[in-house]
């Protein structure tokens, strides 16, 4: 069908190359529009970041490997130069428009993932060990008993989520963190994730549900449990901090023994919106 003949408003041939590719263009700066709207509004909650994990797992199994986000950004606004050809708007500005609304109906179906919160860990942090009243807390039938650690002795924990590994992760930052981390997290230029790669479950490093966080010099200290469904598996973290680079770093990790975890952030002078477009958000 010629471009046109669909709306009724012109004969085929009225619309030329030149007036398809202007509507093309703007068909994929109302893409772009919204895009930059949804991440500026949700964060690291942005359906961007979901659409880049699904892409990653297309790719994984049509063996593409891992596919950065700036890759997803420009699937998406060829999309939406495609779409004209279906939609026909007949201006600039429909087509704009029907990009724009097209991205945001996509948004709004693809859920957002926040994460959970880090869980309480099976024994105490130092300096910040609990009162009586809290080393020992009911989850209906179950107990939970918080001891300190004892090295190569398995400290058993029975609750409603089951085992878990006892990370000790410390961020270090060489030259500080430019503001208060709460500011900086709720501003989006401090965000962590922490995924079990067994498991499927990711958790937000900066967002605790019962782990315990504190800044200690230039250095982020983090004590938490990870629930477990095997003796060993392997833990991905990824930290992203303005003026340093993005890192994402792994551990194998074994019920009963400590996860002791180091990770040194490497200062950087390029934005992190960059460093985001060229990261694959695979979790």
């Amino acid at each position: 069908m010629p471009y046109g003949v669909k709306q009724g408003v012109k004969t085929p041939g009225d619309y030329n190359l030149v007036d398809m590719a202007g509507l093309a263009l703007a068909g994929s700066a109302g893409i772009i529009s919204a895009l930059v709207t949804d991440y500026q509004q949700s964060g690291e909650a942005s359906a961007l970041f979901t659409i880049n994990q699904w892409v990653v797992q297309l790719g994984n199994i049509l063996g593409f490997g891992q596919v950065p986000l700036w890759m997803v950004v420009v699937g998406l606004t060829l999309l939406g130069a495609g779409s004209i050809f279906y939609f026909q708007p007949i201006t600039r500005q429909g087509a704009f428009a029907q990009g724009f609304g097209l991205l945001a109906v996509m948004m709004t179906a693809v859920p957002s993932n926040l994460s959970g919160g880090l869980e309480a860990i099976n024994d105490t942090l130092p300096g910040l060990e609990p009162s009586p009243s809290q080393q020992e807390a009911s989850l209906g039938q179950a107990r939970i008993y918080q001891a300190s650690y004892r090295p190569a002795q398995y400290v058993q924990v029975q609750d409603s989520r089951g085992a878990k590994y006892d990370v000790y992760l410390t961020i270090n930052f060489p030259e500080g963190l430019p503001d208060e981390v709460d500011t900086m997290v709720r501003k989006g230029s401090l965000r962590g994730r922490l995924l079990n790669e067994d498991t499927g479950e990711t958790f937000n490093l900066f967002r605790s549900a019962g782990g315990l966080m504190r800044q200690q010099g230039n250095s982020l200290v983090i004590r938490a449990g990870v629930p477990a469904r095997s003796n060993e598996g392997k833990l991905w973290v990824r930290v992203e901090a303005q003026g340093y680079a993005i890192e994402v770093t792994s551990y194998d990790a074994t019920l009963g023994q400590k996860v002791d975890w180091n990770i040194d952030m490497t200062p950087s002078n390029t934005p992190l919106f960059m460093q985001r477009l060229n990261k694959s958000y695979w979790f």
